[in-house]
């Protein structure tokens, strides 16, 4: 197993190098700052620590701050300290560590805005993060810098409050400008070096910036200057630009002519041939020469006040930037750009080159998904079908349902009563014959009116009657039950039901439709059932089957019967089999036909397409055969088909599993 290396030094211990290393840079800046430009009150227009502090915090994280808290602790300790005793020195330390604090709080605001406003890690690539980090990093954190630090010393006495705004904004403009000139050296070198594209000689080689080197080859493909043109862009022309600028600078800041903006072409010049980093060395390197200058008293930006001095100093530093930033930004922007139009146009001209070919790819992937929304259209119509058909048995069994339910209360009233009424009229009969045997000769008036009621017949007839009522009670408690196992409301799913028992209640629906007309005799039933297991299925849907099938067998009966006498159609009697027979352990067959004229192979063929019929309009939808085909076949896993001789008759034959295999629901 391959052992990875650990790094030579643990986090926390680079962490705490990190630390200590910023405080030493931190203190190291303040003082040469110090020395360089300092007011009577110890404070500094020119301040770069902070542009090293906010630097540090956006290269490296929040954790870098105690290296900013210490080493602004360090340069102002030795700037305001009061050694006379320990408690004069106790006492001065505080507000030197309150500035500390307001250092730190102020870096640590701005790095946190920046990194919350910005969308990318690195904050000088587009122009609208180039104002965020000069607004958000270079002048809101500074603010609260200043705030703290000012009034620290003036609580500790250092500073007079009637002074406050002055030194306030002494002490932000100082901020400010530090950052404006320090902070974009660190951030853009260190992208610079974090990437690790190209070695430092590339780098000056680099056309526009150091992000792209596509510019630059064509040329670097020409073998005869190559050597040349390397040599120009790596060495001649960053020390002629540098040379340039320094030139410019003793020029005008130390001979005593105002060419400062002679400064900024050279400026220029490097932010498109060098990029972002030597564009703020060159930026920086200037700000050098030109605050050196200023403080000695050289350069037009020198006044009787040294105070007013720097701030026209650090105006002329914060344009400088902000142009050479907005610049730069701005070249890079347009570079990216300008890559990805190359790429748009290479991988159009591939694109070109393969349009035939895709256009054929796509050609057939447009058959395909109209061949599939074609499959899709169809299967949606037969949803739809599927679903108004459900809800139009849906709706019947719930009808059938609900007169079964409100015709048995009462025939259930009626059946129960009919007992007692016969006992009771069975017991007035006999308490009749009892007393007609104590008083055998009745009065004349009351023989007559007996002989009227004819008690005989009355005795011998309310028997029938009576017996008449209780047959057709039943009868039609028979009806209801049929009609209840038909709807099958109360059974959801799959249930183990005999099919026998659905067929039987399907047959009493149709009762009347068997019966004998006055055109015809009643139709003969052949009921042939085999020995079936109880079988695993949607029982109301098969009874729609069966319903669906039985009303056809008849329809097909009545219209046989058309132009045909009563005594030839007795002759030759319209007849419907129904036979069931279990054809192995797994599967059932029922069969339903009828000697009717039968189908012809032309129509046979579209019997179970959705919306065919033969029947007259308002007579027939064309749902039923394939609403049964599909109960039958994608709900149950079963088949159904048709077998028909054209003058001898029809049969559907019904095969379905004993047990459920993935009902549809």
């Amino acid at each position: 197993m391959i052992q990875q290396k650990s790094p030579i030094f643990p986090h926390s211990l680079r962490q705490i190098g990190g630390t200590v290393v910023l405080a030493i840079a931190y203190y190291e800046m303040a003082e040469i700052s110090r020395h360089l430009a300092s007011t009577p009150q110890d404070v500094t227009p020119v301040w770069p620590p902070d542009g090293i502090a906010a630097g540090a915090v956006l290269l490296f994280g929040n954790w870098i701050g105690y290296g900013v808290l210490l080493g602004s602790f360090l340069a102002n300790f030795w700037a305001f300290q009061d050694p006379t005793n320990f408690l004069s020195l106790v006492i001065s330390t505080l507000p030197v560590l309150g500035i500390a604090i307001g250092t730190t709080l102020g870096t640590m605001l701005g790095g946190f805005l920046l990194r919350k406003t910005s969308s990318l890690h690195y904050p000088l690539e587009r122009v609208s993060d180039v104002f965020k980090f000069l607004i958000l990093t270079g002048m809101v954190g500074p603010s609260i810098n200043a705030t703290v630090g000012v009034a620290c010393l003036a609580l500790s006495g250092k500073v007079p409050w009637t002074a406050y705004g002055t030194v306030w904004f002494t002490w932000w403009i100082s901020n400010v400008s530090g950052i404006f000139i320090v902070t974009p050296i660190l951030l853009s070198w260190g992208q610079f070096i974090q990437k690790k594209q190209h070695p430092i000689w590339q780098w000056l080689s680099l056309s526009s910036t150091s992000e792209d080197c596509e510019n630059l080859s064509d040329i670097r493909h020409s073998r005869a200057n190559s050597h040349r043109l390397r040599f120009w862009f790596s060495v001649v022309e960053p020390v002629i630009l540098i040379g340039l600028v320094i030139f410019i600078g003793k020029v005008a800041f130390g001979k005593g002519y105002h060419l400062e903006y002679m400064l900024i072409p050279m400026l220029i010049w490097s932010a498109f041939r060098l990029g972002q980093p030597g564009a703020t060395l060159l930026t920086f390197i200037v700000a050098a020469i030109a605050v050196i200058a200023t403080v000695n008293g050289k350069g037009g930006f020198v006044t009787e006040d040294l105070n007013q001095s720097l701030i026209q100093l650090q105006s002329f530093i914060g344009v400088i930037t902000l142009t050479i930033l907005v610049l730069t930004a701005t070249i890079t922007e347009r570079t990216q750009a300008q890559t990805k139009l190359r790429l748009a146009f290479a991988e159009l001209a591939r694109t070109n080159e393969t349009l035939e070919a895709r256009v054929q790819q796509r050609t057939e992937e447009l058959n395909e998904k109209n061949t599939a929304l074609k499959q899709t259209l169809q299967t949606l119509k037969q949803t739809q079908l599927q679903m108004l058909h459900s809800e139009k048995m849906s709706a019947l069994g719930q009808m059938v349902a609900g007169v079964a339910h409100e015709i048995n209360n009462p025939v259930s009233f009626i059946d129960g009563n009919l007992i007692y009424l016969s006992e009771y009229i069975q017991g007035l009969l006999r308490a009749l014959e009892a007393y007609q045997q104590q008083y055998p000769n009745p009065p004349i008036a009351l023989h007559a009116e007996l002989d009227k009621l004819e008690l005989d017949f009355l005795k011998e007839d309310v028997t029938k009657i009576l017996q008449s009522m209780q047959i057709g009670t039943e009868r039609i408690s028979t009806i209801v039950l049929s009609l209840r196992n038909f709807s099958r409301l109360d059974e959801a799913g799959l249930k183990a039901v005999d099919i026998h028992q659905g067929i039987d209640s399907t047959l009493v629906i149709f009762q009347h439709r068997l019966q004998s007309t006055a055109d015809r005799p009643q139709i003969q039933l052949i009921k042939e059932y085999g020995q079936l297991p109880l079988i695993e299925c949607d029982a109301g849907s098969l009874n729609q089957v069966f319903m669906n099938l039985l009303s056809n067998a008849i329809d097909a009966l009545e219209e046989s019967n058309q132009g045909r006498s009563f005594q030839d159609i007795s002759a030759n009697l319209n007849t419907i089999w129904i036979q069931t027979r279990q054809i192995d352990t797994s599967q059932v067959m029922i069969m339903i036909s009828d000697n009717g004229i039968g189908i012809p192979e032309e129509i046979r063929s579209k019997l179970f397409d959705p919306f065919f019929t033969t029947k007259p309009v308002g007579k027939g939808t064309g749902l039923g055969l394939f609403m049964s085909y599909q109960i039958v076949t994608d709900k149950h896993g079963g088949n159904l088909w048709c077998e028909s001789t054209l003058g001898e008759g029809t049969k559907f034959v019904i095969e379905i599993p004993v047990k459920a295999r993935g009902l549809v629901k």
